[in-house]
């Protein structure tokens, strides 16, 4: 190898190497960028989740009001000044007392409701004890709410005076803590405060920043809240350590370092690997011996889908041969009692021999357009068919073998008509499959019982035969295309299997003790 080529391979390897390098910083590079990103993304939408707290803080604020000044216009409420006794004075307070406790239960966060008189005499006290909305009886002649205050609590106070003339007014009182009650991380924490920056509720992280480490993320929201004790608008402060709204960068970093060392390794093995030619050549044969390998599989799946062509075209002849023999047998059957009968005179018992050899010839016909239709399924015609009438033809028709005339049958049919949207042949198809199926395993005689039901908006048909059954064996390949434990094609089973499929329905076996 000349000097020139040495120096051109050894270019042509270092190339490849300084690329690594530079998509390996490139990589770097960008992992820092997107932590940044992460960060900054991560503290806006930690500032919208900030303000969109304040406004459910908001919201519960002012639903508490607009509910209180319901409750002060009510008539169950507005009631108790009115003058009575006895029991329509029992009944108003008992009514007024059912629409507290229902505003104390639809709002967890008030803690304490009073109806006041005009002079300020209490006439209803609600609280809660253990989170329970109960009715609180005063002790004191002056009418003190007492304990019902909780004065050892920080509480926000609102009252509202009744409309239309009533000398009613509502007080009530709500928990700070209760409006910050959420379900975050236990990492974040927040805190409420007054407009003149007084605290008013706290909600404490399990874990300091201290403790994860990094910086945290802090955002502020104003609360607008009008007619409460505190003075507004209220400020909602919550933060949260940054590493946690980054921690779904640090997998991806780790994995880009263990991406770097093997990049490195790589590197390393290139160089000691390296040459022009070597690699050239090798490039070369592998690329024409892949061509080569490509003929050779192209040429192997023309063949092969030739073959499968081939016997699909087998298994469609022998199908329809084994499903156009069921109606020829039946029709000579038919035309055997009809040759009786006219030799005997017996033209009406005749016509109706030949009406049912009609019926054997529509039956054929329809299998051969099932067949021609094979290629396009969603061709074949479907209405509205009752398979009482599917089932009685195919049980009429294996009747009138003289080879089943030993067998007794038994048809267990639902009452009324049995509607299902399908094509007649086709279900006609089956049943016959399955009530010949029955009688060929009962060649001495035996009985071949049919019985339909209705089962919510499925129908469901069993045939049963007492055939010596199937062995365990051959159970899950009953349905398979020409598999059989008779004399016969194999494809009967299948066949059916195949349009009861077509008809988003489902063709079982269950052995039959006994």
């Amino acid at each position: 190898m000349s000097d020139a080529s040495r120096t051109r391979a050894r270019w042509l390897t270092l190339l490849p190497i300084a690329a690594v390098a530079a998509v390996n910083l490139a990589g770097v590079w960008g992992i820092a960028l997107a932590r940044r990103g992460a960060a900054e993304e991560a503290n806006r939408l930690f500032a919208a989740e900030t303000r969109a707290r304040a406004l459910t803080i908001e919201r519960k604020l002012g639903d508490i009001r607009a509910n209180l000044a319901f409750l002060a216009s009510s008539a169950p409420v507005s009631g108790l000044l009115e003058a009575a006794g006895g029991d329509a004075a029992r009944f108003r307070r008992e009514a007024a007392e059912g629409a507290l406790l229902v505003f104390l239960r639809s709002h967890p966060e008030v803690v304490r409701l009073a109806v006041h008189s005009g002079s300020g005499a209490p006439l209803l006290l609600m609280g809660r004890r253990g989170g329970i909305p109960v009715l609180w009886v005063s002790s004191s002649p002056t009418g003190d709410e007492g304990v019902a205050m909780a004065p050892d609590a920080p509480r926000l106070h609102a009252s509202v005076a009744a409309s239309g003339g009533a000398a009613l007014r509502l007080e009530t009182e709500v928990a700070p803590a209760m409006l910050l009650a959420h379900g975050d991380l236990p990492e974040r924490q927040c805190r409420l405060a007054d407009a003149a920056g007084a605290p008013l509720a706290r909600r404490a992280s399990r874990a300091t920043d201290a403790a994860v480490g990094g910086r945290s993320l802090e955002a502020t929201a104003a609360v607008p809240a009008e007619g409460w004790s505190a003075p507004g608008p209220w400020t909602l402060a919550c933060s949260e350590p940054e590493q946690l709204a980054t921690a779904i960068m640090e997998p991806l970093a780790a994995r880009y370092r263990t991406t770097l060392a093997l990049n490195l390794a790589a590197m390393a093995l290139a160089v000691l690997l390296g040459g022009l030619a070597l690699r050239e050549v090798s490039r070369r044969e592998r690329v024409e011996a892949r061509a080569r390998e490509e003929a050779r599989v192209r040429e192997l799946e023309r063949q092969l889908f030739h073959a499968e062509r081939l016997t699909t075209v087998g298994r469609l002849a022998a199908g329809m041969a084994h499903e156009i023999n069921n109606p020829l047998e039946g029709m000579s059957n038919w035309l055997s009692l009809a040759r009786e009968d006219l030799s005997r005179g017996r033209v009406e018992e005749a016509e109706g021999h030949l009406a049912r050899v009609k019926e054997g010839l529509d039956r054929a016909a329809g299998i051969v357009r099932q067949v021609l239709a094979h290629a396009e399924p969603s061709n074949a015609s479907h209405s509205v068919v009752d398979l009482h009438e599917v089932i009685g033809d195919a049980s009429r028709l294996v009747q009138s073998r003289r080879e089943f005339q030993r067998i007794q049958f038994a048809l267990e049919l639902a009452s009324g008509p049995l509607l299902v949207r399908g094509n007649a042949v086709m279900l006609g198809q089956v049943a016959l499959n399955l009530i010949l199926n029955a009688c060929e395993m009962q060649p001495g005689g035996g009985e071949v019982r049919v019985r339909s039901e209705r089962d919510g908006g499925r129908v469901v048909a069993e045939f049963a035969d007492r055939g010596p059954g199937v062995p365990e064996a051959d159970r899950e390949r009953i349905f398979e295309p020409f598999f059989t434990t008779k004399s016969s094609t194999g494809l009967g089973l299948s066949i059916s299997h195949s349009i009861v499929r077509q008809h988003q329905g489902e063709l079982s076996f269950l052995p039959r003790p006994g």
